[in-house]
């Protein structure tokens, strides 16, 4: 744990607001710093990037807020149904969207452009949660058709379909997929269980029995989780030996997000309660929202960051303006110089085949001889005939 970092907490709710929280570990308090209604649905979904956040909610609207600015970016319509999942990918370059209706969509980030939409990515089922690998180039979706996909990022494609129905102890109740720090696993959490999953062997590795049912799970490290339960109360598992190390009653309502972030974890409660702990479940901080939440996520904005990569902007953009600029240029100047050349070369030939005045002159005269000759001659026949 580091006791000089300062990080935010965001909070979406049933209400329709958007909530935040900094929290300083020096002073140990939560100092609300953000509350906007700009939706006008439940608050589903929260992602975040750089200094870009993602709220997605039952309007169908995905809405962009810049946090360098501290204000609503752009807005996202291509969706038609409820907001159920969004997350962005680790190089910052895209957000993945997913709705009640099944579809799925990648977008890009910086000029926001739909790139690829998928309109049945599970045959028509609801897309419960969005998983993307820290490459950037795969991600497992979780749908209602009780299949976990893993799409290739790069090709836009699915690359293979696993069907949990028959491998997963209670695969009606499954909500959550989360990869496991190392890439290499994941979590299907549903009903009374937590099951750790490989993509290597792609079938189920460990599954936790709990005597309550799950509601929010997260990795603490590569062996630990942590897990958020329906009464309000929190555990820290061991995966391996299948242990709980901690056990401690949270909230008085259930647990509705559970985040760990260096070194501490956050969790939120559908009575509106946020709560900052010790990863031996020690609490440090709490504030009541009046809210329902309904989701959360936790960021760090970096300033310095985001000025540097500004300023590399706007000088590749100055580079980029000016060579087609002298392009057009260039064209219009060699188009212009052989339409004169033509023209000159027309005007050469034509002084060329002209023919001198006194030549003209000389052949008019012999015509003209030859034409009284020939009448001359004419003449004289008569003449001579007649008489």
């Amino acid at each position: 744990m580091q006791d000089n970092i300062s990080f935010e907490i965001i909070a979406g709710t049933y209400e329709e607001y958007l909530l935040g929280y900094i929290f300083s570990p020096q002073r140990k308090k939560l100092v609300q710093s953000v509350a906007s209604h700009d939706h006008s649905g439940s608050i589903r979904a929260l992602a975040t990037c750089d200094h870009y956040l993602a709220s997605g909610a039952a309007d169908d609207r995905i809405i962009i807020y810049d946090f360098k600015t501290r204000k609503e970016h752009c807005m996202l319509t291509h969706h038609e149904s409820t907001i159920t999942s969004l997350a962005f990918t680790n190089n910052h370059s895209h957000i993945i969207s997913a709705a009640q209706d099944g579809s799925l969509a990648i977008v890009r980030v910086g000029n926001w452009q739909l790139e690829k939409l998928w309109e049945k990515a599970h045959k028509g089922s609801s897309i419960l949660d969005i998983a993307v690998h820290s490459s950037g180039k795969l991600a497992l979706t979780l749908g209602g058709d009780y299949t976990v996909k893993t799409w290739n990022l790069i090709k836009g494609r699915v690359a293979y379909t696993i069907n949990v129905y028959p491998k997963c102890q209670d695969p009606k109740s499954l909500e959550k997929i989360l990869f496991a720090p190392d890439d290499t696993r994941f979590i299907l959490q549903g009903g009374k269980y937590t099951e750790i999953w490989s993509i290597k062997v792609g079938g189920v590795l460990t599954v936790i029995k709990h005597e309550e049912k799950v509601t929010c799970s997260s990795w603490i490290d590569n062996d630990t989780i942590c897990v958020g339960y329906e009464d309000g109360k929190l555990a820290i598992w061991e995966i391996e030996d299948q242990k709980q190390k901690v056990f401690q009653q949270a909230h008085s309502g259930r647990v509705k997000a559970v985040q760990y972030y260096q070194g501490y974890i956050i969790t939120a409660s559908s009575s509106g309660q946020i709560k900052v702990w010790t990863t031996k479940l020690k609490e440090i901080s709490s504030v009541e929202t009046d809210c329902r939440i309904t989701c959360l996520t936790v960021a760090q904005w970096n300033e310095t960051v985001k000025e540097e990569e500004v300023t590399e902007i706007e000088e590749s953009e100055e580079v980029t303006v000016e060579p087609k600029k002298s392009a057009v240029i260039v064209e219009v100047e060699t188009s212009s110089d052989e339409e004169i050349v033509v023209k000159k070369r027309k005007k050469d030939e034509e002084k060329d085949s002209e023919i001198p005045a006194e030549e003209v002159a000389s052949t008019e005269n012999t015509k003209k001889l030859k034409k009284k000759t020939k009448k001359k001659k004419k003449q004289k026949n008569v003449q001579i005939y007649n008489k």
